[in-house]
């Protein structure tokens, strides 16, 4: 009887784990904006969220969303770029030109 309230307890907390762990975190609100040159419109995503190809040739990116995002030195999101990955809100900075961001 101890042996089945032990298991039952233990399975119970593990789903709740399981439960906690699995809600997604506070999606980004606002917007990212890349900057290539004078002869392009500026790129923007508004709430972004997950990984994002900058433009080719984009040399300056801007964070203005409410969450921290961190900046690649390639298309996929593999490579972050140190030790400026790690943009906060209201800040920016040079990117590599084949470059992309990931937001939460």
């Amino acid at each position: 009887m101890r042996f089945t309230r032990a298991v039952r307890i233990g399975a119970l907390a593990a789903v709740a784990a399981t439960a906690l762990a699995a809600q997604p975190a506070h999606a980004a609100t606002g917007q990212v904006v890349a900057f290539t040159h004078e002869f392009d419109a500026l790129q923007v995503w508004v709430d972004p969220s997950g990984c994002h190809t900058l433009p080719i040739a984009s040399h300056l990116i801007f964070n203005q969303t409410d969450q921290v995002v961190v900046i690649y030195a390639d298309p996929l999101c593999l490579l972050p770029i140190e030790p400026f990955a790690r943009v906060k809100p209201g800040y920016g900075t040079h990117v590599s030109a084949v470059g992309s961001f990931r937001a939460p």
